[in-house]
């Protein structure tokens, strides 16, 4: 009886000691899985931190880049401020790729950051070709001031001559106005009367005075041009004023003078008489008259008559 009960349960034993092999196989085998995937997500996370290690020393290298360049950018622009006319261009692109370079940097992916590399060398080699530049117009700017001092050097004693050429011509021009002007002489100034007969007789009465007449010589002047000249005369009256019947006047020293009368006279460089005759609508008052005779607006000699 017991040997058949102790049969029948070790039949059933062998089934259920089948289960658990499987059941903890399974298991095994489950946590074979979960342990190398334990180890294997591990190494990539491991590897994720290296390159995030990795990513974050690259950008703070290139942040240094760009900044020391941008302050070589800089210094050089300062140190170069009359020649931002001539580089503005430049300026402008190399202040665009640094904007560019930064914001790359302060996206910081892996992809942003490759790429930053590449733009930082670019920069520096544009940031070179712009100091090259500078340097070559810096060496043009300094030939053309030389050049500049020269011109200015050559002006100046151009100019000087100029100026001395000028102050002689002056000199000249004013020593042949002063031997064109004529020169007067033998000059004199008388009272007459004219005759029933039309004879002419002179007199210092100022009852009998019909006319003043003023006869003087004109000198030779080789100087002066043949042809006709303008003698101007200016008869003072006693209170000094002038004795006119108009108000036309000339120019003497930078003044307007006005005149008595005004006579043409054809001169043929040689000595030429002249009389000038003055007539007053009433009697002459008694005293003394003054006469001055005037040539392109100089003084050439003066007479006067006392009537009594």
């Amino acid at each position: 009886m017991d040997s058949q009960e102790n049969k029948t349960e070790y039949q059933e034993q062998g089934p259920r000691k089948g289960i658990v092999i499987i059941v903890i196989t399974i298991l095994l085998g489950t946590n074979g899985l979960l342990l190398w995937q334990f180890f294997d997500k591990k190494n990539t996370l491991d590897t994720t931190n290296q390159a995030l290690v990795t990513t974050m020393a690259e950008r703070e290298s290139l942040q240094a880049q760009l900044n020391q360049v941008k302050a070589e950018f800089e210094k050089t622009k300062a140190d170069n401020a009359g020649l931002q006319n001539q580089l503005s261009e430049k300026d402008d692109e190399i202040k665009a790729k640094v904007a560019e370079i930064q914001k790359l940097i302060s996206l910081g992916g892996p992809a942003q950051i490759a790429r930053a590399k590449a733009e930082l060398a670019k920069l520096k080699e544009m940031n070179t070709v712009y100091v090259t530049q500078i340097d070559s117009l810096n060496v043009v700017n300094g030939k053309l001031q030389e050049e500049n001092q020269s011109l200015t050097s050559n002006l100046s004693q151009e100019k000087s001559k100029n100026e001395n050429l000028s102050a002689e011509n002056n000199r000249l021009n004013n020593r042949i106005a002063v031997g064109s002007v004529l020169r007067a002489y033998n000059i004199t100034t008388k009272g007459i009367r004219y005759k029933s007969n039309g004879t002419v007789v002179e007199t210092n009465k100022a009852k009998q005075v019909q006319k003043l007449r003023t006869s003087f010589v004109l000198a030779e002047n080789r100087v002066l041009d043949k042809g006709t000249i303008d003698i101007y005369l200016r008869l003072l009256a006693i209170d000094g004023s002038v004795m006119s019947s108009s108000a036309e006047t000339f120019v003497s020293n930078g003044q307007d003078l006005q005149y008595s009368v005004k006579q043409q006279v054809e001169y043929s460089n040689s000595d030429v008489p002249v009389n000038i005759e003055i007539a007053k609508g009433t009697n002459w008052t008694k005293g003394k008259y003054n006469v001055e005779i005037y040539h392109l607006g100089q003084i050439i000699g003066k007479s006067s008559i006392d009537l009594k």
